[in-house]
């Protein structure tokens, strides 16, 4: 009877362990994918109408040129 009881103490634990890990996995998974969020080694470009900085993947890029949005892409590009 004993080692029936502690089989089922294992069986419990070990579910309670598999469960523990499985939520750790799925927290670190939702932590990566934030939307919006800069990465560390995210580089930041300076948008050379207005000279906020922006993350590179989000700023627009003409001819090593860097913006902050389209308008202001085309804005610089009309006055020179």
């Amino acid at each position: 009877m004993s080692r029936i009881i502690f089989i089922l103490v294992l069986l419990v634990v070990g579910f309670l362990l598999l469960k523990s890990w499985q939520r750790r996995q799925s927290l670190k998974q939702q932590h990566k994918q934030k939307p919006g969020e800069i990465q560390k080694n995210t580089r930041v470009v300076r948008c050379l109408e207005c000279g906020l900085h922006v993350p590179e993947d989000e700023a627009i890029s003409q001819g090593g040129k860097h913006f902050c949005s389209l308008d202001h892409a085309q804005r610089h590009l009309t006055k020179n």
